[in-house]
């Protein structure tokens, strides 16, 4: 299943708006708000890469309140079960 980490920088003060709108997309599988380069890191899974690329340029780059967006495609994955 392809899963993608993206990188979401918001426009001024509309880091809040823009999580809540990830919040209401299935595929977002995890969304945080972080201090640094970025406000917003979400991880995104879907059935095709097609659709995991629709999903990050129709509902994220295509925002008026997102600036700009770095989407990592996972290749390779390591998940710790504590």
């Amino acid at each position: 299943m392809p899963k993608a980490i993206v990188l979401i920088n918001t426009e001024m003060s509309a880091d809040e708006e823009v999580f809540n709108q990830l919040k209401q997309i299935p595929e977002v599988k995890a969304a945080y708000m972080v201090y640094g380069l970025y406000d917003i890191v979400a991880i995104i899974e879907s059935d095709d890469m097609g659709k995991l690329r629709d999903i990050v340029y129709r509902y994220l780059r295509s925002s008026p309140k997102v600036r700009s967006t770095l989407t990592m495609i996972a290749v390779n994955e390591f998940e710790r079960k504590e």
